[in-house]
């Protein structure tokens, strides 16, 4: 039960932090550098972990195996400057 309490959370956690991103994507997408500003910004992203908190074990990280210091995030379209020791708002636990 605890189980599907916790994914029902990470739903809810996901869906609202879809809801903020969706109308900055339309923005970022045709203007995207190497960094997604607008949603930065809406996700509070820092370039430091919150304690055990950290991309890297983020189930939206999206590790970049040429260069280990910059990556990617399901949540940064177009950001490619994500490091595995940053952290943000959209923060979900990988499970495991």
């Amino acid at each position: 039960m605890e189980e599907i309490k916790h994914s029902r959370r990470q739903l809810l956690k996901m869906g609202s932090i879809a809801l903020v991103a969706a109308p900055l994507v339309g923005f970022s997408t045709g203007a995207s550098a190497k960094q997604n500003t607008a949603v930065r910004a809406a996700l509070h992203f820092q370039t430091h972990p919150n304690g055990a908190k950290h991309c890297a074990v983020c189930m939206n990280f999206l590790p970049n195996k040429a260069n280990e210091n910059h990556s990617g995030c399901k949540l940064y379209p177009g950001d490619d400057e994500i490091c595995p020791n940053c952290y943000c708002n959209g923060f979900v636990q990988k499970a495991g």
